[in-house]
């Protein structure tokens, strides 16, 4: 288990959501919510490297990074268990595939007792001298409550801070993911929503102003092919803000206040 409690640790946890095509991922690749040593569950390969001249830029693998993605258990805990060891920057993700044809059921089944392990794996790698952010894409679609969670996932997001571990969770709507996980990041970034419900369900969990959020929607359609828009919300109260991403190298982000985010049409 995680070892050489340091309190002195600030939470860093960061919840990411928005809609289908509301730049989720992107968020993941293009804001730096990622440090050095980082592993990945990565439910639909989201994170594959393509080191191939040309193919390589900040959509690539993690902002650029090299990915190195594995489908079982066994290698994707030698390869981390050996970075780790390594004292070295890293880049891993968890894609696992099952080794027989499984019915929806059966697959969601897997996917929860994969991440499981991957959390099991990466709570005994805590050892409160590094910081390991812990990335976990889709969480929405693999627990099992939306009330306190008492999974390894959500002792990571309840003790993990004061061993070093940085929870990254990405999903859809905040109302689908434990409470746990939600009150325990002091970071959200929050892309596209679609509907009413979800903006004004954000709204009220964040206090992002409701007409920001709207924005965001507006905008991200207006420009699909050449910006993201994100509110982020950091620690402390009142602490909102925006961000504008480039979709063209060189990937520029723009830090805006939301009075400035407002302007933009």
């Amino acid at each position: 288990m995680a070892i050489n409690i340091n309190e002195s640790l600030s939470a860093e946890h960061v919840c990411i959501a928005a809609d289908t095509g509301g730049g989720k991922t992107a968020a993941v690749k293009l804001l730096g919510v990622c440090g050095d040593c980082v592993a990945i569950f990565d439910l639909y390969g989201n994170y594959r490297f393509d080191g191939r001249k040309g193919k390589v830029n900040k959509f690539n693998g993690l902002g650029g990074r090299e990915v190195f993605t594995f489908h079982d258990r066994k290698s994707f805990s030698k390869a981390f268990i050996s970075a780790w060891r390594s004292g070295k920057k890293f880049v891993l993700a968890y894609n696992p595939v099952s080794q027989k044809p499984l019915n929806q059921k059966e697959m969601l089944e897997f996917r929860r007792q994969e991440l499981d392990f991957f959390g099991g794996l990466m709570w005994a790698a805590l050892d409160g001298k590094r910081k390991l952010y812990i990335a976990i894409e889709e969480l929405a679609k693999l627990v099992s409550t939306t009330g306190k969670d008492s999974s390894i996932i959500g002792e990571i997001a309840t003790g993990g801070r004061a061993f070093g571990g940085v929870l990254v969770t990405v999903f859809q709507r905040k109302q689908e993911v434990p409470k746990t996980i939600w009150n325990m990041s002091p970071n959200k970034i929050i892309g596209a929503l679609d509907t009413k419900a979800d903006i004004k369900a954000m709204n009220e969990a964040t206090d992002a102003p409701i007409e920001c959020l709207n924005h965001v929607s507006k905008l991200n359609a207006k420009y699909k092919a050449q910006f993201l828009h994100y509110i982020i919300k950091s620690a402390g109260f009142g602490n909102v803000s925006a961000k504008r991403v480039s979709l063209k190298a060189p990937f520029k982000v723009d830090n805006l206040a939301l009075d400035e985010f407002l302007l933009l049409k």
